[in-house]
């Protein structure tokens, strides 16, 4: 399972490691409760540091977000990858679509050559400021061992081998932030 975030919450910059912020710790705590053995899950921030007054990246940002996040997904190869929050989600599904829309509905995407489950979801620090929010977020979470136990899925078309210099997006993607 890969957790990709927007940037790593204090703590948090050392690659595979969640943030041991408020937000950092509820979600250790939420994945905890669902089950997933740590040694099956891989933390991944977008950016390598969140950007000033805590803003979205922008253009320049998102390009840098984009070889990130293809990085982490070949590195590790998840069966699963959970969207933390609007941003990540829409970077992942390569859409705007709200994240209200989206969260807690497991889609069958590819990044880089690799298929797998997409789980979009709340980020945990927006879920600390609306209580009714982590309860969502529990319950999106709690369905990951099934989820991850149902394998990769299979893409319509087959997806083709990854081309080692292929870019990760086509530059219409960018254009959605």
């Amino acid at each position: 399972m890969l957790v990709v975030g927007v940037a790593p919450g204090r703590g948090g910059e050392e690659p595979g490691r969640p943030g041991e912020d408020r937000a950092g710790l509820l979600l250790d705590t939420l994945l905890a409760e669902a089950g997933p053995a740590g040694a099956e899950l891989v933390a991944a921030s977008l950016a390598p540091c969140l950007p000033p007054d805590g803003r979205d990246p922008g253009p320049r940002e998102v390009a840098a977000c984009v070889e990130r996040l293809a990085a982490a997904v070949a590195a590790a190869r998840p069966v699963v990858v959970v969207a933390l929050g609007a941003f990540a989600t829409k970077l992942l599904r390569g859409d705007p679509a709200p994240i209200r829309e989206r969260r807690g509905r497991e889609e069958a995407r590819a990044l880089g050559g690799h298929a797998f489950w997409l789980l979009p979801t709340f980020d945990p620090a927006a879920a600390l400021y609306a209580p009714a929010s982590v309860e969502l977020l529990r319950g999106d979470l709690a369905g990951l061992p099934a989820l991850a136990a149902r394998g990769r899925p299979a893409l319509d078309p087959p997806l083709a081998p990854a081309e080692p210099d292929a870019p990760a997006v086509t530059p219409g993607q960018l254009e959605l932030f």
